[in-house]
């Protein structure tokens, strides 16, 4: 089924970091902004912009939902939802390029997108309005205003103007800590970037499935540290809204835990030794044995089409993986078995 522009807001909602329950020290690049005090109150107001724009774009999807889609793959809400992407470039732009005052920021024109129309740039601006921004600059009623010809703009945000650091400060953590053009520190309010001690990838995982049921959290945290107990090396990975934490062993990864727009919330398995372990593998429940058959890895070049397979063997993390939790632990045992004969 297609995901809609509204699933993307709804989806992007649970990826941004719940807010810190203690203080904590931030980054020096980020001192020449404000002080820790206000950077951390700027984020926090930030945060709530977010979730208050994204429930916007929820609501009003229909609007501006006219991306491309590709339900194949895990998720690349940049390409298949351009408005998101341009809506990040404009407020990636406010945040570098404008000076901050008491109550608002202030840049000049260089914020618009030359590649857009005037038109698509006005509709990004609407947009924040609509968001609870107050824009001075913008003629909104001249419908033949060049954004080229505009000499500077004002923003301000009467529900809490601390929002505007934190805009300014999260810019700056998407230039200076992204590692990939879609990694979106910013539209993720990813404060976790600029904390000088970083959390551990355990809390992480946490809050990435704090919005699955009690009892599937129970289960991915305890498979979780009994891996990192076994050895395993545990790491995330960012791509637009699809975040991974991927467990390996060695340089072989063996599960990860995703969350993305177009496949939800999945245990990815890449499980290569089957035939090592073929005659234990009847015992295993039926679900799992339908699994393990199907096999993963490039769908054109298993039967013609694709089906995500090069990300591996996709289990739901709903209550359905509870029957099955037993067959799966067991299952990864023999994996992790084949994994240490290798070495």
């Amino acid at each position: 089924m297609k995901k809609t522009l509204g699933d993307a807001a709804r989806h992007i909602i649970n990826c941004i970091p719940p807010e810190a329950t203690e203080v904590y020290g931030v980054n020096p690049i980020c001192l020449d902004v404000a002080s820790e005090e206000t950077v951390r109150e700027g984020i926090v107001a930030f945060r709530g912009f977010l979730i208050r724009l994204y429930s916007v774009l929820a609501a009003n999807s229909h609007l501006y939902d006219s991306g491309k889609r590709n339900d194949e793959h895990q998720s690349a809400a940049y390409f298949d939802f351009p408005f998101i992407e341009n809506l990040q470039r404009l407020m990636q732009s406010i945040g570098l390029n404008g000076v901050l005052g008491e109550d608002s920021i202030i840049t000049g024109n260089e914020i618009f997108n030359s590649k857009l129309s005037n038109a698509k740039n006005m509709e990004l601006l609407r947009f924040l309005t609509d968001c609870g921004m107050v824009i001075n600059g913008v003629d909104f009623g001249n419908k033949r205003q060049k954004f080229s010809e505009i000499g500077s703009v004002q923003f301000f945000y009467p529900n809490n103007s601390a929002m505007l650091t934190g805009l300014k400060v999260m810019a700056i953590a998407e230039r200076e800590f992204r590692t990939n053009r879609f990694h979106y520190i910013l539209m993720r309010c990813d404060y976790r970037v600029l904390m000088v001690e970083q959390p551990s990838v355990t809390t992480i995982l946490k809050e990435l499935i704090a919005p699955l049921p009690v009892s599937v959290q129970v289960f991915v945290l305890k498979m979780h540290r009994r891996h990192i107990g076994k050895g395993f090396d545990c790491t995330v990975h960012v791509w637009g809204f699809w975040v991974k934490i991927k467990h390996s062993h060695g340089k072989k990864e063996l599960w990860g835990v995703n969350a993305s727009v177009n496949q939800g919330y999945k245990i990815n398995v890449k499980a290569d030794n089957a035939l090592k372990y073929a005659n234990a593998i009847s015992d295993f429940p039926w679900a799992v044995q339908e699994l393990i058959a199907k096999g993963h890895g490039c769908g054109r070049k298993r039967f013609g089409t694709c089906d995500a397979g090069c990300e591996g063997l996709q289990i739901p993390l709903d209550n359905s993986v509870l029957k099955n939790k037993d067959g799966i632990d067991t299952w990864f045992e023999y994996e992790l078995s084949c994994l240490r004969k290798r070495q």
